[in-house]
């Protein structure tokens, strides 16, 4: 004779069957959520690093920091959203080019920095302009000196930001950079 489930023995196939899927969707989701923040924790570390080291490899050879510049038909101004840099133009073989000069300036516009290059003819520089990050929370540039012929050291203090599910994530990182072509005439 041939015995089959007993209907008690059906219903706790089910419902142990139940628990198990339950359990492992309670683990995806958690899974899923945890993931999605660690993205967004990497996002904003990886943009605020991207645009610390834009800012470094501009201030460190740069001649001075200007008070402003006309790029373009549009005039930055340094102050503590802005960036202005003059920088000796080099050709592709490393020399200076004599007299030349290429013009840098980072700028914050609704969260966004962008990098606007302006290279002189025969510079290994190329003029453009780059978007850096559009996850600014903060950005403040401070300066060693009021009078911009004299400054020699940028900091900048940076906070990006991102929402992963209306949680807040953000990055803080902070740098100075002293300017190594400077030449001041006292």
């Amino acid at each position: 004779m041939k015995r089959g489930f007993s209907l008690i023995e059906t219903i706790a196939v089910i419902g142990v069957t139940v628990m198990a899927l339950i359990a492992l969707t309670n683990l995806f989701l958690i899974f899923n959520t945890t993931y999605g923040y660690q993205q967004a924790v990497v996002a904003t570390a990886g943009s605020a690093g991207a645009a610390m080291n834009a800012l470094g490899a501009a201030v460190l050879p740069a001649d001075r920091v200007l008070a402003s510049r006309d790029f373009s038909g549009t005039a930055y101004a340094s102050a503590t959203t802005t960036l202005v840099l003059e920088l000796p133009a080099a050709d592709s073989s490393g020399n200076m080019l004599p007299g030349a000069y290429d013009y840098i300036v980072f700028y914050l516009s609704d969260g966004t920095l962008y990098r606007l290059i302006e290279a002189a003819p025969g510079s290994v520089r190329v003029s453009n302009t780059k978007q850096l990050s559009s996850a600014i929370g903060s950005l403040a540039f401070t300066y060693d000196d009021s009078d911009f012929a004299r400054i020699t050291k940028v900091s900048a203090d940076l906070t990006t930001r991102a929402f992963y599910k209306q949680q807040a994530v953000r990055s803080h990182l902070t740098g100075q950079w002293y300017l190594r072509n400077l030449q001041i005439s006292l």
